[in-house]
């Protein structure tokens, strides 16, 4: 079975894969080096990576189109497909092109404009929201239990914005004063509980 960094170097080479994709050319692999292939354990394999930030989602409108003459890669409208993320440690499988080759698979190109924009905008929100939760935590009273958990969804959307701007071609749209505001309100929200 593939490892999660041949999993990310397999998507890297390809540029993007949808998940049937990822599956066949896993299958494809395990044939080659005459391993069993279990799809339920690389489905979890790449919800792992997903959690972990070494894959990615994207949407079929975040993938360039085809060059004239080929076949469009992006005909599902709906469907995700995989990229390697801010964590990966991309390890390209040896027995790689073969597979490439029995399956023909061609490689995708991302559109990197379209998927920052769409980071940027998901990280917006979810800053946005940590923001009304410290701001509802200040006017109701401050909770040990919440203010730990706020400061813990703090640490991690900070990681988040510092991976993904250092990960995103163009960087990520600037946020560092909110992040600042919601660590300066978090330290005062903790100061007056004597934390």
């Amino acid at each position: 079975m593939i490892t999660k960094d041949e999993l990310s170097g397999i998507i890297d080479a390809l540029g993007a894969l949808s998940e049937d994709e990822v599956c066949a050319v896993a299958q494809e692999i395990s044939f080659i080096r005459k391993e069993d292939f279990l799809p339920d354990i690389l489905t979890r394999m790449c919800r792992q990576a997903l959690d972990e930030h070494l894959l990615e989602l994207i949407v079929s409108a975040e993938i360039r189109p085809a060059a004239e003459g080929a076949v469009s890669v992006a005909s599902n409208e709906g469907e995700g497909y995989y990229i390697p993320g801010p964590n990966a440690f991309p390890d390209v499988p040896f027995e790689l092109s073969e597979a490439i080759d029995i399956l023909m698979i061609t490689k995708k190109e991302v559109d990197w404009e379209k998927v920052s924009s769409r980071f940027s905008a998901n990280l917006k929100v979810e800053v946005m929201e940590l923001d009304r939760a410290i701001a509802s935590l200040s006017d109701r009273g401050t909770d040990e239990g919440d203010l730990y958990f706020l400061a813990e969804r703090y640490s991690n959307l900070l990681n988040l914005y510092y991976d993904y701007d250092s990960w995103l071609p163009e960087g990520i749209s600037d946020m560092e004063n909110e992040l600042q505001d919601l660590s300066r309100r978090l330290e005062e929200l903790k100061a007056a509980q004597g934390i």
